[in-house]
């Protein structure tokens, strides 16, 4: 089992690099110096001296050791890739649950799919449910199916039921056609979505964030990445006092929680170009009635009550 830490391979690295005749003996060289004895410390032990000589048995022992080359370090791959390299797979830093996400695809896709082929109503039933895929493997069945609208949600059980919703006749078609993918959490790593959403960035994919109606999903929502849109109730922009008459729909409770994401919001209004109730923007206004009124409407009582879901513009 390789020996040395992932800091220490890229100490080595950096220094290897730019050919340092000198670095600082701290710690980690002290502990390297131990090892191989490579290198020659000054008599007040501050600095350690090394050659091009040094560096070329440095770079070899390094080697031995991880069977990686610090002139060609990358630890940004999953731990089976590392392993076909290093006896320490977890030098990678893509973890097992980071190169996955979990995916669902729209009924026009899966029934579109279905007319294409002989398959059973087996593979129906596969294919309206959720897949947990690699992110490589989710990015190629994105460019395969020419996906062109990508949800992300927020919660997971929103996520399965998000087909339940209601939406207006502008929003339905683009649901129905969309790939689904769960933002991650728990047994879920958010570091899959995160990969799948940088990886995708070169298409031309529309990502839409459906989110609780609270400061935390509108701070998701802004910092998703390439996110243009939110899906939210329609009666937040035609008749917002209506849907806080609703009873037991919204909890001021879980608003006053959010200090870190209200603050977040604020900031956001401090920096727009133009913040006046007249001249904001719907994105700003939103931000605005949040805060105001102290609103956490969850997905689920999205759902449960039944409420028509539109969308609106992020800024940017």
């Amino acid at each position: 089992m390789a020996s040395l830490t992932q800091s220490q391979l890229q100490l080595l690295a950096r220094a290897a690099k730019q050919q340092l005749p000198r670095v600082a003996f701290n710690a980690n060289w002290k502990k390297l110096y131990q090892i191989w004895q490579i290198g020659e410390p000054d008599g007040a032990e501050k600095y350690l001296y090394l050659t091009a000589k040094d560096y070329a048995l440095l770079r070899e022992m390094a080697q031995i050791d991880s069977g990686l080359d610090i002139l060609a370090l990358d630890f940004d791959v999953p731990r089976q890739q590392m392993a076909q390299q290093s006896a320490n797979e977890k030098y990678a830093n893509i973890r097992p649950d980071a190169d996955h996400v979990l995916i669902k695809l729209a009924p026009n896709i899966t029934q579109s799919l279905l007319s294409q082929s002989t398959a059973e109503a087996g593979v129906l039933h596969f294919l309206s449910g959720s897949l947990r895929l690699k992110v490589d493997a989710a990015v190629a069945l994105c460019q395969q199916l020419n996906i062109k609208q990508l949800i992300v949600v927020e919660n997971l059980d929103s996520f399965d039921n998000l087909f339940a919703y209601s939406f207006t006749p502008a929003l339905q078609p683009i649901i129905d056609n969309s790939m689904v993918l769960y933002r991650g959490s728990h047994d879920y790593s958010p570091a899959g979505r995160k990969r799948f959403l940088h990886l995708i960035a070169t298409r031309e994919v529309d990502v839409i964030a459906f989110t609780d109606l609270d400061p935390a999903g509108l701070m998701i929502a802004n910092t998703l990445e390439h996110c243009r849109s939110m899906i939210v109730p329609q009666w937040v922009l035609e008749a917002p006092n209506e849907l806080l008459a609703i009873g037991q729909i919204n909890s001021a409770s879980d608003f006053n929680k959010q200090h870190k994401q209200l603050t977040y919001l604020n900031n956001m209004l401090l920096q727009a170009p133009c913040n006046t109730a007249t001249q904001a923007s719907q994105w700003l206004k939103l931000i605005q009635w949040i805060a105001r009124h102290h609103v956490s409407i969850k997905q689920q009582h999205m759902l449960a009550n039944a409420l028509r879901l539109d969308r609106i513009g992020i800024d940017r």
